[in-house]
């Protein structure tokens, strides 16, 4: 179904019940601990997952074929709980039903500022009865634990209706067998509801605890009755009479007792029976993240909104993630199982240090609570440190299959590295004390004992897989390498400035000595006949795939031939060496990265939501503006236009944050460097403005660039100097509180002609 292209709203006009997969995960509204889908209240049709808290999941055992030495035993998956916002709604006698009966009007809107999605549907029942349907619903971001959703019915003509709220409680089901989830207790009464439902084999427990507040129209008349399923609430409408009912939902989870969680429960509902309140706080907390991450985009009226729906769904997979980490699907669905990736360090963090710090550090501090089993998971790997697993929810291992888990060793590197990022960007030294400089050291260590040296001296990490899953298990990828390098040196430097902190930890000056010339030492493979650099050791002596083998259209490689074909070939599943370029990009002179772009781009299939920001950054650095811009749109629209076919089973996070990125580091040219900002704003052909903030050690800039100027606004702080990069010179430009702003020309940027997609994998959008 067509959604409408606003620069506030996502708004879906009519239903498409095929399509509500789809639209339950683009109008979820979450908080990074619990999320509530776009499914309709009554469920009917039914959609599975309706409501998901990133920390209930359950352990399911992994089926090898052939069982081997360090295989995880189970895998971990989110479970749905039962939904808070759910209403069965009877209308004299008959179930409202959307496939039903006449369907006259059904309009649901997403606000991109407030994170409300509400609904209005005009429904005429197959015995004649005519009603008004009005929702609304949110998920608090400053009190994680709560729901707030209310529903209301109207009738033209007299109606007589009956409204069960939470009518997803079954009753105790405890022949569940494991896996599973399973309810142990509930209660129901006039106005109230608690469900008490626990995971079966992980023994993770739910408490859901309900308030139910009614008004209703003159002449209206209501009462609570009971029946075999709990408690209902019947009303006799008269003509152009209305009943409201409004749902407070808590949710307690843990491994603790039931009477534990149901007091957690009822203690969040008992501060937040205010609506009015709490709908403020909770717009205010939205009103400062767009203060800080909104992005003005003039010219491109779908990427707009675009990039405003992919600011807030990274923003709601991260606002409330204590304690459990960011997802790949966010809370939009149960794709990937609700695991954690190296997507959250790599692709989402580097937008959250600018927009919602808070939040980054909170994933940090969850990377840090994860080091026992990071720690032990590098002990049956039979090396010292840590090693972070590639796919998690509570921090163990779940990936099944190695060469493409295990052996992608760099999200111990992307971990550190978000550390190190991190303060840089906010300059929190309580984080890097408390818990960044222990992540740094149990990562060296996982390092010198990972790697080698070789006789003449130089430090190479064999037998891993970097970002490019197509290229498994080969020696020195230098996305990995670059990254061990400045991860080890950001150790070297952090034990430096908390030497207590090393102490503790039994780090002296030997072993950061070691790490040091390891970072020295690495090894960057290189092609001296083709002046490229090399993605791994003798990738560039491999065959070329031959694109006429297929698959047709877009159809991922792996699903149509066999990874040991697609291991042995140039042939890359996502940017890889040009993530490299984006990421570690003071490695390489601008004219490499125009001979390494050259190289890749005709290689790199895409067949991974990771790649087209990176490959958008690179190419607005190198004057392919218009490639660029077709990059940017296609993160952009991944989920809206369901360019994978896969958004039902959740929103891409890291595409989502990946357009901001785009955006801000692409054209805008933001870079740190030396703790400093540089700036080089280009725009394509097809935008008249660009303007976003970043914020660093405290203080805000705006950057506002137009087709021939650009101009630079301090918004918080008292002074800061920036680099200004423009007609190949450079120019720093300082802003204080006195004198705030100042412009700089622009000037077209000559493009140069881009380099060519495989065949038939051009950029989508």
């Amino acid at each position: 179904m067509p959604l409408s292209v606003e620069p506030w709203v996502l708004r879906e006009p009519t239903l498409d019940v095929d399509d509500l997969p789809r639209t339950a995960a683009l109008l979820t509204v979450a908080n990074g601990h619990l999320g509530v889908r776009g499914v309709l209240e009554e469920q009917r049709p039914p959609v599975p997952d309706a409501t998901l808290l990133s920390s209930v999941y359950e352990h399911h055992p992994h089926e090898y074929p052939e069982h081997a030495y360090g295989y995880p035993a189970h895998d971990e998956r989110l479970e749905a709980v039962v939904d808070a916002c759910g209403v069965d709604l009877r209308v004299d006698g008959e179930p409202f039903d959307v496939r039903t009966g006449t369907l006259e009007h059904h309009e649901r809107r997403l606000d991109l500022r407030t994170a409300v999605l509400e609904r209005e549907a005009v429904w005429t029942s197959p015995g004649g009865s005519t009603v008004e349907v009005r929702t609304r619903r949110w998920a608090s971001l400053v009190r994680r634990e709560l729901v707030v959703a209310s529903y209301e019915v109207r009738a033209p003509g007299r109606a007589r209706v009956r409204l069960r709220p939470v009518p997803g409680c079954g009753g105790p089901s405890s022949d569940v067998p494991a896996p599973g989830l399973r309810t142990d207790a509930c209660a129901h009464a006039p106005g109230t509801t608690w469900v008490a439902q626990r995971t079966v084999a992980a023994g993770i427990g739910v408490v859901l605890a309900t308030t139910h507040g009614v008004t209703a129209s003159p002449g209206a008349q209501h009462r609570w009755v009971e029946d075999r399923h709990g408690w209902a609430l019947d009303v006799e409408l008269p003509a152009d009479g209305w009943v409201r009912v409004a749902t407070h939902g808590a949710y307690a989870c843990g491994r603790r007792p039931v009477e534990a969680l149901l007091a957690d429960a009822r203690t969040v509902l008992a501060g937040a029976h205010d609506e009015a309140t709490l709908e403020a706080e909770h717009r205010a907390f939205l009103d400062d993240v767009w203060e800080r991450a909104d992005v003005l985009v003039e010219g491109d009226d779908e990427l707009q909104q675009a990039v405003r729906l992919a600011v807030l769904h990274t923003v709601q997979s991260a606002a409330r993630v204590e304690g459990s980490g960011l997802r790949a699907k966010g809370l939009t669905g149960t794709g990937y199982h609700g695991h954690t990736f190296w997507d959250a360090e790599s692709f989402v963090l580097p937008v959250l240090d600018h927009v919602l710090p808070g939040a980054a550090a909170a994933h940090l501090r969850w990377r840090h609570a994860t080091l026992p089993a990071a720690v032990e998971r590098a002990r049956t790997l039979g090396l010292p440190g840590a090693a972070f697993p590639w796919r998690t929810i509570s921090g163990a291992e779940c990936s099944g299959y190695w060469p493409a888990g295990t052996a992608a060793v760099h999200v111990t590197a992307d971990v550190m590295d978000a550390v190190s990022r991190y303060v840089a960007v906010t300059g929190d030294d309580a984080l890097e004390r408390e818990v960044g400089v222990e992540l740094l050291v149990q990562g060296a260590r996982f390092w010198l004992g990972r790697g080698h040296r070789t006789p003449d001296g130089a430090f190479h990490l064999h037998g891993v897989t970097g970002p490019d899953e197509y290229t498994a298990v080969v020696d020195d990828n230098t996305y990995t390498n670059l990254l061990v390098a400045r991860s080890l040196t950001a150790a070297v430097e952090a034990t430096g400035r908390w030497p207590d902190e090393a102490r503790r930890l039994g780090v002296d000056d030997d072993e950061r000595a070691r790490w040091a010339q390891a970072a020295g030492a690495v090894t960057v493979p290189y092609a001296d006949d083709l002046g490229v650099t090399e993605q791994c050791t003798g990738f560039t002596q491999r065959p070329v795939w031959d694109f006429a083998r297929g698959p047709q259209g877009w159809a991922p490689f792996e699903d149509h031939v066999h990874y040991t074909e697609l291991y042995r070939h140039q042939l890359v599943k996502q940017a890889d060496l040009v993530l490299a370029l984006a990421v570690v990009g003071e490695r390489f002179t601008r004219e490499q990265k125009r001979r390494d772009f050259a190289y890749y781009e005709p290689l790199t299939v895409r067949d991974s939501s990771l790649s087209a920001s990176a490959q958008a950054v690179v190419a607005a650095e190198l004057g392919h503006l218009t490639l660029a811009h077709a990059y940017v749109r296609e993160c952009a629209f991944i989920d809206l236009h369901d360019l994978r076919r896969e958004t039902q089973e959740g929103v891409h996070v890291a595409a989502m944050a990946g357009t901001w990125d785009a955006l801000v580091r692409g054209y805008g040219g933001v870079r740190l460097e030396g703790g400093g900002l540089r700036v080089e704003p280009r725009l394509p052909p097809r935008l008249a403005r660009l303007r976003f903030r970043v914020q660093i050690d405290g203080w805000r800039v705006e950057v506002d660039a137009r087709r021939d100027e650009v101009t630079y606004r301090l918004l918080t702080g008292a002074r800061v100097a920036l680099r200004h990069v423009g007609d190949g010179a450079q120019e720093d430009v300082v802003l204080t509180a006195d004198d705030p702003v100042a412009s700089r020309a622009l000037r077209p940027v000559a493009e140069p002609t881009p380099p060519a997609q495989p065949p038939g994998r051009e950029p989508r959008g």
